[in-house]
């Protein structure tokens, strides 16, 4: 009854259906057509998805227009009804039927907002393959923006107050996505150095962006030929040029200093990273043990300890030096195979422009940060290459930006899935907060807590 009257109601309103149909749309031709960059001039072929800049930006506003669209829409459909559901208060009509009939509306309208939104944002800037992945994404965001819509609408008695709160919510969902301030360039009673804060991890926009990015630059159908190859080359390469580098430089520091009692402090805080590395490397290569890692502490450490630290950080070196060649050689034998020819070269080089982007592939490796290493609560902290680096040691919610998978129960999930997991669940627990009256409640516990007490007065007799 509920899905009927308000579907009715709707397609009655011709204003209604044109905006919500033009929307999306119109929007994603305005943003699609401004972002396709090119330089144009005698000897360029024109356009080519490669070199567009713009593509990451596209990706992020492509995110915020999805929630934005998704509280517009649905931010006035429970007080647009209160009168109505008053007058009907004595049918003892279900509640819980009617608020699931504005849910399933709300989610049908945006799942077409986004299916158009990609259509024509994608055509436009010839993202190639990749529909499914961005519609789903985006009307997962959109869907979050749904339910918060609707929260809010149960929640206020004036439409004025809805609109001046809807910039309140998408400016924390611009701030803590990850792409405008980085989450290691936060305050830093907010910032993280190895993962993503507790502030970006409660944001939609972090998530869906997330998986945007890390599905343009991993699926696309020329990286994914070589994505596990350049997983292997990024991280042997990082490990043997930046941290067997960073742990020899610590091994020569407590060396000059191990008869220094002035520097025992420093000694501590050099040892402790030493040691945590090489217990975390102990437990990922199985075959090469470092076993006297419990040595390295103050009291214990030596001489004798530090040069067989030394030697093992050598043997690590060129066990990953032979990963990386490995790794390397396979690409290579790869790329000769698709450019054996002339017509094969060709065909290489368009699917290199077509589907791999330059701009991205810097955003998702983090290329133009100066500091590829840094240390951070005595461990040292990857910052280079970050699309390719596998979060071993860390919990799905402590995982880095740009993760190309994430940890659950043990396992690791594609961060496209993992990522849609957490904004449906953040959609669910939305629901939960709706059918329960949660943002009503809390307001009214507000209220009452602000507003001035009755007094009484005593009449004389």
């Amino acid at each position: 009854v509920f899905i009927t009257r308000d579907l009715l109601s709707k397609l009655t309103n011709r204003q209604y259906i044109l905006i919500n149909l033009l929307e999306a749309p119109v929007l994603a031709m305005i943003l699609a057509f401004f972002m396709r960059f090119f330089v144009p001039s005698s000897g360029n072929t024109g356009y080519i998805f490669r070199e567009n800049e713009n593509i990451p930006v596209y990706i992020f506003i492509s995110v915020i227009v999805a929630i934005f669209i998704g509280l517009t829409v649905s931010s006035e459909e429970i007080i647009r009804d209160k009168k109505i559901r008053k007058r009907e208060s004595f049918l003892n009509l279900s509640k819980g039927s009617y608020l699931f009939s504005k849910i399933s509306i709300m989610l049908g309208i945006s799942a077409l907002q986004m299916l158009l939104f990609v259509l024509i944002g994608n055509t436009v800037l010839e993202i190639k393959g990749m529909t499914a992945s961005y519609w789903m994404i985006l009307f997962s965001a959109c869907s979050f923006a749904n339910l918060l819509g609707l929260n809010i609408s149960s929640s206020f008695n004036s439409a004025k107050v809805i609109y001046i709160l809807i910039p309140i919510i998408i400016i924390p969902q611009l701030l803590f996505s990850g792409i405008i301030v980085k989450f290691d360039r936060l305050n830093p009673l907010f910032a993280s150095q190895d993962g993503v804060p507790w502030i970006g991890n409660i944001m939609a926009s972090r998530w869906a962006y997330e998986a945007l990015a890390v599905t343009q630059f991993k699926w696309n159908e020329y990286e994914r030929d070589f994505f596990e190859l350049e997983k292997r080359k990024k991280f042997s390469n990082w490990k043997k040029d930046y941290w067997i580098t960073e742990l020899k430089n610590k091994v020569n520091i407590i060396s000059h200093n191990l008869e220094n009692p002035e520097a025992e402090e420093e000694l501590k805080r050099h040892l402790e990273v030493l040691r945590n590395e090489l217990k975390k490397e102990n437990q990922f290569l199985q075959g090469i043990q470092f076993e006297n890692v419990d040595q390295l502490t103050v009291e214990h450490v030596d001489g004798v300890i530090l040069k067989e630290a030394n030697e093992h950080l050598e043997i690590l070196k060129e066990h990953y030096k032979k990963v990386y060649l490995k790794a390397d050689n396979a690409k290579e034998k790869t790329i000769y195979a698709m450019t054996r020819s002339d017509d094969s070269s060709k065909e290489y080089k368009k699917l290199y422009d077509n589907f791999k982007n330059d701009q991205l592939e810097i955003f998702a490796t983090n290329r133009n940060d100066v500091n590829y290493i840094t240390e951070h609560n005595g461990e040292l902290i990857q910052k280079k290459d970050l699309v390719y680096l596998m979060p071993y040691n860390s919990s799905f919610f402590d995982t880095h930006f740009y993760a190309p998978s994430k940890k659950i129960f043990g396992r690791f999930v594609d961060t496209f899935y993992a990522n849609i997991i957490v904004l449906w669940g953040m959609t669910f627990l939305l629901a939960v907060c709706l059918f329960a009256d949660v943002f009503p409640k809390t307001i009214s516990l507000i209220e009452a807590g602000f507003s001035p007490r009755k007094s009484t007065v005593k009449k004389r007799v």
